[in-house]
């Protein structure tokens, strides 16, 4: 039997667009230098994803670059295996003064890059990025995991999919840097967002505000509550 093959086309890449900060400046300095540029959208039930992606359209309309398609919205459920937890109900999200740690959502990024795969052999995609950061602490953020599942994609789809992650070895404050003259204030990164304002009282609202400050640029963000 003929082993069954998918041939990517060159230049063509995959970004996991979640409107936050870190995917919104990868989104922009990828589609800077590539020459077809797919923004993935993935929806799996968490209470902040209208907001999202409605920033993300209007972060990608700003910009207006000629190289990024038209959002890819797709859908994983995951409300029947995360019912009850805080990013499904918006309830008790972690506060401003909680650890990293606490915004962890199990197989997150595993539910993500599934099906990104699947709609890059669908596409001839031969590569996703993704934005995690140096201090993710996660078990689905590190090198050894993105190598596992690359391989295991080409095992079970056929297709040599590139996993990405342009944004390893940078912080916070340096990927605002790294954005800076984009209109950061079209992101979203916060738990309980309406539309662009953020609530300035969750952990991620947190990590926002502490970015801007460390890395020396003002914050163009709107916050609900003045921030600590």
């Amino acid at each position: 039997m003929r082993e069954y093959r998918i041939e990517a086309v060159p230049g063509r890449i995959a970004v996991l667009a979640s409107g936050g900060l870190d995917s919104s400046v990868i989104l922009a300095r990828i589609a800077q230098k590539r020459r077809e540029v797919f923004p993935v959208y993935i929806r799996t039930g968490l209470v902040w994803e209208k907001d999202e992606l409605a920033v993300l359209r209007r972060f990608i309309k700003a910009i207006n670059i000629k190289s990024i398609r038209p959002v890819a919205v797709l859908k994983v459920p995951m409300d029947d295996v995360a019912a009850g937890h805080w990013s499904m109900s918006g309830k008790k999200v972690p506060g401003y003064g909680a650890a990293l740690s606490s915004n962890y959502i199990p197989g997150r990024n595993l539910t993500l890059l599934s099906k990104a795969a699947v709609f890059c052999a669908r596409n001839r995609i031969g590569e996703v990025a993704m934005a995690i950061l140096e201090e993710n602490p996660f078990p689905d953020a590190r090198p050894v995991f993105f190598d596992a599942l690359s391989k295991a994609v080409d095992l079970g789809v056929g297709l040599r999919l590139r996993i990405s992650t342009p944004l390893i070895g940078r912080s916070k404050p340096q990927v605002i840097v790294l954005g800076r003259g984009l209109p950061l204030q079209l992101s979203v990164s916060c738990l309980k967002p309406r539309g662009a304002v953020h609530c300035g009282t969750c952990t991620k609202c947190a990590e926002r505000v502490e970015g801007f400050r460390l890395a020396g640029v003002k914050d163009p963000t709107r916050y609900r509550r003045p921030v600590k």
